[in-house]
């Protein structure tokens, strides 16, 4: 724990933790089953009982809980249908917009993994599709009357990516910032340019989680 704080917040300055963003230990039943070191991204409804129920109808898997218990009212940790972990909190306490504009969930189906979203918490997609770098496609969509907030994507099919929610992190300077993940012993991949100028680029940090950086349009 000591040292994942350290590195982020060599990254993105000692202010970084809080306001929604914590760092806590891999729960000793996934760590024994070989569960890699990852951001866990919260979604705040007002009934984590009910919206995880649905999520299970639907394939999820609650996590974390004996089999048969009774869903927690306050707090559910789910892996969802396509495979990707996620919680439901009744906390609506949001990290900064400003800290983690970006929000991508990596499915095989992009567009099959959106519409369970979407009927779930009724965000907008955004009218349009987005080629990658790689032949993938991607599912703006929005939430909030924000303009954008993520993006469904069938990157999962590519070899050696997993079912995941990929958090990016706002940065002004990419180029300076992917330079100090690899200094500090993390991987980055190559940078995506969107439609609107921004620059995104996916990284590991040095225990394995999965995170992203973006620059602004314009930068």
């Amino acid at each position: 724990m000591d040292a994942a704080r350290a590195f982020y917040a060599g990254l993105f300055g000692p202010d970084f933790w809080g306001a929604g963003l914590d760092v806590q230990p891999m729960p000793p039943q996934s760590a024994r089953q070989g569960t890699p070191s990852h951001w866990l991204g919260h979604i705040g409804v007002d009934d984590v009982v009910g919206t995880a129920l649905r999520f299970i109808d639907a394939g999820a898997a609650l996590i974390g809980q004996p089999p048969g218990a009774p869903v927690p009212s306050e707090r559910a940790i789910l892996r969802d249908p396509f495979g990707a972990f996620l919680a439901l909190t009744s906390d609506r306490t949001a990290a900064d917009a400003d800290r983690v504009p970006w929000h991508m969930l990596l499915a095989r189906d992009e567009s099959q993994a959106f519409d369970l979203y979407r009927g779930l918490f009724g965000w907008t997609p955004v009218e349009y599709i987005v080629a990658g770098p790689r032949g993938e496609r991607l599912q703006p969509f929005s939430w909030d009357g924000a303009k954008h907030g993520g993006a469904t994507t069938n990157a999962a099919s590519l070899p050696h990516v997993h079912p995941q929610w990929l958090f990016f992190f706002r940065t002004a300077n990419l180029t300076a910032s992917l330079a100090t993940v690899r200094e500090w012993g993390g991987l980055t991949l190559p940078v995506t340019v969107t439609p609107e100028g921004w620059q995104l680029a996916a990284c590991d940090d040095p225990q394995g989680a999965a995170f992203g950086l973006c620059e602004d349009a314009g930068h």
